[in-house]
């Protein structure tokens, strides 16, 4: 994903007070995570190197006391990039609700979004309200032509697919869930704990997700 920037303040002047911060504060807390989550994964993957050449190092040593600290480490690192997926995933999933909710609402001519309906948008979304944000027809809200449209229906799709992949997983869990009671789960808090995470390949696609939007809305503002 390369380096996107937040747009100024000017160029988003037709947003209301409490649409600009909370797009400002969410694409903040989204880059900074992710920036730490790819931090941590570098960190688990030297672990895991770590271990390897350890133990064909002391290969029939009495003492190997840096294997045991390695794998540890790398034990260690797991646990903590699990940990920050989940935040990843709670905050890119608001920011791209939130990112959507304002673009639909310029589409529509609205007014600025109220700075209740903003404080609710900011909330992690249920798995119904994230599906129903990604499966807007991303063609009446952005002023794209071409393959850049063509690139934000493709996203919008892997986007559908997770959402699949998790009442899959809710469906398939120890204490399964039906679709309609899944639909209203938050995912960070209800994915099952021994099933890996339905965002698994998807997690980058979604932060792009959330990050272009601020650019995406400045965009339609300018046309």
């Amino acid at each position: 994903m390369g380096e996107v920037e937040f747009p100024r303040r000017q160029d988003l002047a037709e947003l209301g007070a409490a649409e600009y911060e909370a797009l400002a504060s969410l694409w903040e807390a989204v880059s900074t995570l992710h920036v730490e989550l790819s931090t941590v994964l570098a960190a688990e993957d030297r672990a895991r190197r770590l271990e390897d050449n350890a133990e064909r190092r002391t290969d029939g040593a009495r003492f190997a006391f840096e294997v045991e600290a390695f794998r540890g480490l790398g034990r260690a690192a797991f646990q903590c990039a699990d940990e920050l997926e989940t935040l990843v995933w709670r905050y890119a999933s608001a920011a791209a609700v939130l990112g959507i909710s304002v673009l639909e609402r310029l589409a529509a001519g609205g007014p600025p979004l109220s700075a209740e309906v903003v404080e609710r948008l900011c909330v992690e979304p249920t798995l119904a309200e994230f599906e129903c944000a990604v499966a807007i027809p991303v063609d009446g809200l952005l002023n794209r032509k071409g393959e850049h449209l063509e690139r934000h229906r493709e996203e919008r799709r892997k986007m559908l697919h997770l959402v699949e992949t998790a009442y899959e997983c809710l469906g398939e869990c120890d204490d399964p869930m039906d679709r309609s009671t899944a639909a209203g789960a938050r995912i960070s808090v209800d994915h099952p704990k021994r099933m890996d995470r339905p965002w698994v390949g998807l997690l980058d696609s979604l932060v792009g997700l959330a990050l272009q939007h601020p650019n995406e809305i400045s965009h339609v503002l300018k046309g």
